[in-house]
């Protein structure tokens, strides 16, 4: 059965491979297409969904380093020139919009969901709050869109990731001891800690890593055809390390990204970014497929109108009215304000706290994952078919 399962997937690639710009101009997205192929899969195959319940938490360190490979390439193709003219933007989404987003989120859940505890509608929230810009390369790659908005929403991406994952923590540890008392020391602590050493690594790795790098290249070390693997293991190893002591591995990906931006060699760096970005594609394709064989055996069974709804709400308004508040008092405008707010899709951040969660013995741990997986997956769709109508909307403004 396994090898049935290998050659479907790799029956996929071969399909989406073949058919990729046929795929483009019917607006399937890479995710989408791969998601509806796992759900393919789980229909084709015999019943499989206690295996799957049984082994779903042994993806978790797969997905956690695709990510930090995604976050770290991010960053390094974000062009700090226009960063620092337009901070602004990235800076009042994860300090103002993303506390909104996290309260709305947690108002609504209790509403809808009136057996869930306020920690369990906390954990949903927290969940679905980080935003994944991998779902929105076709509006990240368009020069169409101003450059201010596609450095804003990839630099949202890459941070909100690893300050939503102390917040996620301290409700993991409240809903697994509800009684047990957090103080404003302890969270200040967790942040410190996770934020603190992040960077530290970030900065450490990076002072190592650069004068290496050129060292190996004045004199031929690496070869061509290795080149690939020079940023996948550095970014896993930056990634490993932090997390090994207790740190934000996301942020320090994401920041080590921007300094190696900084202090890289151009010529060079753009074709080891570019070859690592490949490897990660491949993997992330893999993961959704994955995503998809598992929606159909652990989400749609229980999938409810409640959850729809839910999921329906995270996807758009639950976001959308707390970026356009953040935003308000910008030189934004209205246009430019609601393309910030609609690009929040919820992807791989998402699918590993849901897996978190899932590894616990909180109560209701299921249901949350169900409106987690839920709404992951109606955001795949929703956002992947609406970046390319969106990007094409800057193209006709400007003419």
């Amino acid at each position: 059965m396994t090898y049935l399962i290998i050659a479907f997937i790799g029956a996929l690639f071969l399909i989406y491979s073949l058919t990729f710009r046929q795929l483009e101009k019917t607006e399937v997205t890479g995710p989408m297409f791969f998601v509806m192929g796992g759900i393919v899969l789980a229909n084709v195959l015999p019943n499989n969904g206690g295996e799957l319940k049984a082994g779903v938490d042994l993806l978790l360190p797969f997905i956690e380093l695709t990510l930090s490979i995604f976050l770290f390439s991010d960053a390094a193709k974000s062009k700090l020139s226009v960063l620092r003219h337009s901070f602004q933007y990235p800076g009042l989404l994860l300090f103002i919009a993303l506390p909104l987003t996290l309260l709305l989120g947690i108002g609504v859940s209790l509403f809808i969901f009136s057996e869930l505890s306020l920690i369990q509608s906390a954990l949903i929230a927290i969940i679905l709050t980080p935003t994944d810009a991998a779902l929105s390369k076709g509006l990240l790659a368009s020069t169409q869109v101003p450059e201010k908005i596609r450095e804003g929403i990839n630099t949202e991406s890459g941070l909100n990731d690893g300050l939503c994952v102390p917040v996620f923590l301290i409700f993991i540890l409240l809903a697994k001891n509800p009684e047990s008392a957090i103080t404003a020391s302890h969270v200040i602590n967790v942040f410190s800690r996770e934020l603190g050493l992040a960077l530290f690594v970030a900065a450490v790795s990076i002072s190592i890593f650069i004068p290496a790098l050129n060292f190996a290249m004045k004199r031929h070390y690496f070869a061509q055809n290795t080149s690939p693997f020079l940023l996948l293991g550095f970014a896993m190893a930056v990634f490993s390390i932090t997390q090994y002591f207790h740190g934000s591995g996301f942020i320090a990906v994401f920041v080590a990204g921007l300094l190696f931006d900084k202090f890289s060699t151009k010529a060079v760096s753009t074709e080891l970014i570019e070859d690592s970005e490949h490897i990660a594609d491949f993997t992330s394709l893999m993961i959704w497929c994955l995503f998809g064989y598992a929606c159909a055996y652990l989400v749609f069974p229980k999938m409810n109108f409640e959850i729809v709804v839910y999921a329906l709400l995270s996807t758009t308004l639950i976001r959308i009215i707390p970026v356009m508040l953040s935003l308000q008092f910008t030189s934004l405008n209205l246009k430019e304000r609601f393309t910030f707010a609609w690009f929040g899709p919820r992807g791989l951040a998402s699918i590993v706290f849901t897996l978190m969660v899932i590894d616990t013995q909180i109560e209701n741990k299921f249901q949350i994952a169900s409106i987690a997986m839920s709404t992951i997956f109606f955001s795949v769709f929703i956002h992947g078919i609406s970046t390319k109508p969106i990007a094409q909307s800057f193209k006709k403004a400007s003419k």
